[in-house]
């Protein structure tokens, strides 16, 4: 996990919410934001096609954390977060972008834990 903002999410145009990660763009379809903010379901978070005719591709998932205080967007087994208030003000176009921090991850770093400065890992 780094302390730098891993990414931005953009409002965009037609309800389209954009989310950019490190140097990859994903979007999130107005059909959606319900299902995710109102159902509570899983929705996925897509990534434009290489191939300009085809439709996009399914890249991760965007979900709400279990206290629904939060948004969790899952790329891969990399985990994202940002406040739900602030992703719901980018998602109406009240405030223009919010930026989203990496989660850490289930495996503890080995230099945090490491046997040689007293840690209990071997």
């Amino acid at each position: 996990m780094t302390r730098f903002s891993a990414g931005l999410v953009l409002t965009g145009s037609d309800g389209y919410v954009h989310v950019r990660i490190w140097d990859k763009s994903y979007f999130i379809c107005p059909e959606d934001m319900g299902m995710l903010l109102f159902v509570g379901d899983t929705v996925p978070l897509l990534q434009k096609n290489p191939d300009p005719t085809g439709s996009p591709v399914a890249s991760g998932s965007v979900a709400l954390n279990p206290s629904g205080r939060a948004v969790i967007l899952s790329v891969g087994s990399i985990r994202y977060m940002l406040p739900r208030d602030r992703f719901i003000a980018v998602a109406l176009g009240e405030d223009v972008s919010c930026i989203l921090f990496e989660v850490p991850g289930d495996v503890p770093e080995p230099e945090i834990i490491s046997p040689h400065k007293g840690g209990a890992a071997s």
